[in-house]
């Protein structure tokens, strides 16, 4: 694998360390944690950053279409958050509403997530 005009072979890509990183779905709570993000992905972390759908969506729109664009060892990805689509893209989605709605539909398309990783980490073939 080439990363940056440097060599790197499959041990030393699964030799680094992993960060899923799932905010809490509110205003506030993504930026600080892409930060950290950002900062563990400096340090030699992969990382996968997750969001709801709503929220990648509004995270595209600010920083612009390709700002999600990056290395192949940080990765976003978006699961469902359950609750109905709005028309209204800048509309700030109800706190207890997100709460409960993200409690009962989060959790089996994050696991699916998690387990898609742990399939690409064992397997030498896999595209990061």
């Amino acid at each position: 694998m080439e990363t940056g005009g440097r060599e790197m072979d499959f041990n030393q890509v699964a030799d680094k360390p992993r960060a899923v990183c799932i905010p809490f779905p509110a205003q506030g709570h993504i930026a600080p944690l892409l930060k950290l993000a950002k900062l563990l992905h400096f340090n030699g972390f992969h990382i996968t950053f997750v969001s709801t759908e709503y929220n990648h969506t509004r995270l595209l729109k600010s920083r612009g279409s390709n700002s999600l664009d990056g290395s192949p060892d940080f990765r976003f990805e978006a699961i469902p958050d359950g609750l109905p689509q709005t028309d209204d893209s800048d509309a700030t989605q109800s706190i207890p509403s997100i709460c409960e709605s993200a409690a009962k539909n989060c959790s089996v398309p994050f696991r699916n997530i998690l387990h898609r990783l742990d399939d690409s980490t064992s397997s030498p073939t896999s595209s990061r």
